[in-house]
C-alpha cells in the first residue's frame, strides 16, 4: 500500500510543490486546508481535502487520523501582529501535535517545516549551524520557535524532525516572480556588491530533501538546515537572474538609493491600509544588512542529502516556468 501523508500549508508555494513530488511518487495525499483556502491549483490532482482552523482540535483530530506521515508546512509568514503570529503558527503546531499523540499512535514521522528566522541571523564570517543556540529577532522568527519548541516537547512520544529551510526560490514564489517581472520591464536593482548575505534551496530541492528526510531513520527527534550548501550576494543573485531574462538586452539600472525610498514609500501605504505587502524597510534592511547563512552538513551526514540544482540551473528554470504560463500577446 502507498504510504500516506497529511500535508498541512498545501496551497502555499512549498506545500503545493510537495503535493505535486509525494504525488509522483505515488503517496496517498490528504492536504488540511482552511476553509477560506484556494485550492484550485490543487484540485487538478487526487488528494482528499480536509478544512480545519488552527483552534479546531477534533477537526484535527480526524485530519491525522490513519496517517503515516504529517508534513506541517501551514503557517502564517507576512507581517502581521503577534496575536496572529501565534494563532497561525504556534496554536496550530502545538494543537497538531496534541491531535497526533491522542489520535495517531502508529505515526512513522511528523515534519515540521520551520524556517532560519527561528534561528535568527548568522555571525559574521561563519555559517550558522543546528549547534548554534537561536536568537530570532523578529516576531514571526519568535513564534516558529515556540512553534519548534510545542514539537520538541513531544519528542518523547511522537518521531518528528524540524527542518528550517533559508530563503526558497521557485516556480510560484512570489517575491521571485515579482522580481522577474520587474526586470522583464527592463528595470534591474542594481545593488552594491556586499559580499555572502543568504543561503539559498531551489524549491524542487527543498522538497527531495524534506521527503528524504521523513524517510530515514537517522533524522528522528533532530533539527536540520537544508540549503544548496553556497552563500550569495543579492547583486549577484539578480545579475544572474537579470541574464536569463533579458540575456544581453539593454536595461535600465535601478539603484539602492531608490529603492529605499520605494520601501519608504510602501511602508507609508501599508500604515494607511491602501496596499499590503511583505516588501518594506524593515525587508529591505534584513535583506542587505542582515546576514543568512547557515550549512547543510549535517542533514548530508545523516540522510546524504545532495541539492542537485546551481544557482544558475534553478534560477533558468524558474525564468523559464514564469515565461511560459504568461499570456501570450495576441
Amino acid at each position: 500500500m502507498p504510504p500516506k501523508a497529511l500535508v498541512t500549508g498545501a496551497t502555499g508555494f512549498i506545500g503545493s510543490h510537495l503535493v505535486e513530488t509525494l504525488f509522483a511518487q505515488e503517496w496517498e495525499v490528504t492536504c488540511l486546508v482552511r476553509p477560506t483556502s484556494r485550492v484550485k491549483f490543487l484540485s487538478k490532482l487526487p488528494v482528499r481535502f480536509v478544512a480545519s482552523q488552527p483552534e479546531e482540535l477534533q477537526s484535527l483530530e480526524e485530519a491525522v487520523k490513519g496517517q503515516d506521515y504529517i508534513f506541517h508546512l501551514a503557517g502564517r509568514i507576512r507581517s502581521a501582529k503577534r496575536e496572529v503570529y501565534e494563532r497561525a503558527n504556534h496554536l496550530l503546531t502545538r494543537n497538531l501535535v496534541q491531535a497526533c499523540l491522542s489520535k495517531n499512535p502508529t505515526l512513522k514521522r511528523f515534519v515540521y517545516i520551520s524556517s532560519i528566522s527561528a534561528a535568527g541571523p548568522s555571525l559574521p564570517g561563519r555559517y550558522l549551524d543546528e549547534n548554534d543556540p537561536c536568537t530570532p529577532t523578529s516576531e514571526y522568527g519568535r513564534s516558529k520557535l515556540r512553534s519548534e519548541q510545542a514539537v520538541q516537547e513531544s519528542w518523547d512520544s511522537i518521531p518528528a524532525t524540524i527542518i528550517r529551510p533559508p530563503n526558497v526560490y521557485g516556480p510560484r514564489q512570489q517575491e521571485t516572480e515579482l522580481l522577474i517581472k520587474i526586470i522583464s520591464k527592463r528595470i534591474v536593482p542594481l545593488l552594491k556588491e556586499k559580499g555572502e548575505k543568504t543561503s539559498l534551496i531551489y524549491v524542487k530541492d527543498l522538497v527531495e530533501g524534506i521527503i528524504q528526510a521523513a524517510l530515514s531513520s537517522k533524522t528522528k527527534n533532530q533539527v536540520y538546515y537544508l540549503t544548496d550548501g553556497k552563500g550569495y550576494s543579492w547583486r549577484k543573485i539578480i545579475l544572474i537572474m537579470k541574464r536569463y531574462v533579458l540575456k544581453e538586452s539593454f536595461f535600465f539600472p535601478l539603484p539602492e538609493t531608490i529603492i529605499y525610498f520605494l520601501a519608504w514609500l510602501i511602508d507609508v501605504l501599508k500604515k494607511a491600509k491602501v496596499i499590503k505587502s511583505y516588501f518594506g524597510r524593515k525587508a529591505w534592511r534584513a535583506m542587505t544588512q542582515t546576514r543568512w547563512l547557515f550549512s547543510s552538513s549535517k542533514a548530508e551526514t545523516d540522510f546524504g542529502f545532495r541539492p542537485k540544482f546551481s544557482l544558475e540551473e534553478g534560477i533558468k528554470e524558474t525564468v523559464k516556468a514564469y515565461q511560459q504560463q504568461r499570456p501570450k500577446a495576441s
